[in-house]
């Protein structure tokens, strides 16, 4: 059966990869996504499916034919080269095969008018498919950066950022100050075609985008990781869940 012949939403999560344990399924390269990032999806409405990495770079268009909506989630370093940059000693562990599957499910996703939401990589990855570019290390920002890599529970708010008032992401977690995790160690530099900023921290990271047309929504913190401690982060997951039912609505017609 059709996945998108339910009622839910299906949004796919474009997926990561690490290899297998010592010891079991020995040399095995596994493809997976975070379980908070698959009940966030699940709780606000949606089907969650995994879109993996090498299966988007064999063919995006398929291997995204049953999705509604993607999400960009959380991983390691974006590859420097997809901006135009090369690697200096600060960058950290980057995946170019995963990247390369993102980067053409992206292409195919803007063209398609896909509704996207990026979380903390998959936020400065759309700001690069956008043509953008990133710091390698949040150090290379500026003096007086903040602690943007908590060393606490994921789901502790630890610093705040600035939301920007009369944008999408101000409608639903609210303008002005808001409490937000963090674990990141790049971050957004010249902004891509398009994007907006919709949150800075105080010390001037970008910690939101989005951009004119309602197809495209990202934020660095991790909000699957405070769909309890911090339940109006819910929203974000709500929002991308009706945005893809709205899409699907608008493919059947």
């Amino acid at each position: 059966m059709d996945m998108g012949d339910g009622k839910r939403p299906v949004i796919g999560i474009l997926g990561l990869t690490r290899m297998s344990d010592p010891g079991l399924f020995k040399g095995s390269e596994l493809a997976y996504t975070s379980t908070a990032t698959i009940l966030s999806v699940f709780r606000n409405g949606g089907i969650p499916v995994l879109i993996p990495a090498v299966a988007a770079a064999e063919d995006p268009e398929e291997a995204v034919s049953c999705c509604d909506g993607l999400l960009y989630p959380g991983g390691e370093d974006v590859t420097p080269w997809l901006y135009q940059e090369e690697p200096l000693p600060v960058i950290g562990a980057f995946r170019p095969e995963v990247d390369e599957g993102w980067m053409k499910v992206g292409r195919y996703a803007l063209e398609a008018k896909l509704p996207l939401f990026g979380i903390c990589k998959g936020h400065q990855f759309l700001n690069v498919l956008l043509g953008g570019s990133l710091y390698q290390d949040i150090s290379l920002q500026g003096k007086d950066i903040l602690q943007h890599m908590q060393r606490y529970d994921r789901t502790y708010l630890t610093h705040h950022v600035e939301v920007e008032e009369g944008t999408r992401l101000a409608s639903l977690v609210g303008a002005g100050r808001v409490a937000t995790n963090s674990m990141h160690h790049q971050a957004v530099k010249t902004l891509g075609k398009g994007l907006k900023v919709t949150a800075r921290a105080e010390d001037g990271t970008i910690e939101g985008m989005e951009d004119e047309e309602g197809q495209i929504l990202s934020v660095q913190w991790h909000p699957e990781d405070l769909i309890d401690s911090a339940p109006v982060m819910n929203k974000l997951f709500a929002d991308l869940v009706e945005r893809a039912r709205v899409y699907r609505e608008g493919r059947a017609r």
